[in-house]
């Protein structure tokens, strides 16, 4: 349950920063240091969801294996 509750708290914190983002309009960006803000938690929030994806798509590839090596190990 722990991994469920990691990877919600992931999404959500991705799309908490989503609307930060989205809350940021034309005219601030000519702001000193918005344009690096705006670059910082747009890495901020990819970064994270993307290594927890990744993480998960390894797993994914891990049991997707297993029927084969049990297979292999222990079958004909």
């Amino acid at each position: 349950m722990d991994d469920i509750e990691a990877l919600l708290n992931t999404i959500r914190t991705f799309y908490a920063k989503l609307e930060q983002l989205r809350a940021m309009e034309g005219p601030e960006f000519v702001l000193a240091g918005r344009t690096e803000t705006y670059k910082e938690t747009l890495e901020d929030a990819s970064g994270q969801l993307e290594t927890t994806v990744d993480e998960l798509g390894a797993e994914l590839g891990y049991q997707h294996k297993r029927p084969d090596e049990g297979v292999q190990n222990y079958g004909e």
